[in-house]
């Protein structure tokens, strides 16, 4: 009995913690978490998915084609929507103050693709890496 319990505790314990319904769901594996899924269209929560060739686009509201086995590809999908996702709360309304001093930054942003910028926040970051590995 304990162990049902356990595997239930560890499987949907972060549920009973939550105080809303999420604002969105991102998906690795769609085969894997095919309940999740499901439960998010009937509750309406958008879903942003990797697809891979083996996966199945049904429900998915912004589908990412790419590899959902390797360990890199996991990596790099993650790390970029964590990156994303501190964009978007640094650019908030609320910090004024900081898109004043970023305004000639952005301006010189405006005129490189979105591959090159992403390119570039790649390259510092890696950069910055490998200088501490070397320290």
């Amino acid at each position: 009995m304990s162990v049902k319990k356990d595997k239930l505790q560890r499987s949907l314990g972060g549920i009973a913690e939550m105080k809303k319904v999420p604002d969105l769901l991102f998906v690795i594996d769609t085969n894997y978490e095919s309940l999740a899924i499901a439960e998010s269209a009937k509750l309406g929560i958008p879903i942003i998915a990797i697809l891979d060739s083996n996966s199945n686009p049904d429900n998915i509201d912004y589908p990412i084609p790419g590899n959902d086995d390797a360990r890199r590809a996991i990596d790099l999908y993650c790390n970029l929507i964590k990156e994303t996702i501190k964009s978007a709360k640094s650019s908030s309304p609320a910090q004024d103050s900081t898109k004043e001093k970023s305004s000639d930054v952005k301006d010189q942003d405006k005129t490189k693709t979105i591959q090159e910028l992403d390119r570039e926040k790649l390259e510092k970051k890696f950069s910055k890496e490998d200088k501490e590995k070397l320290n």
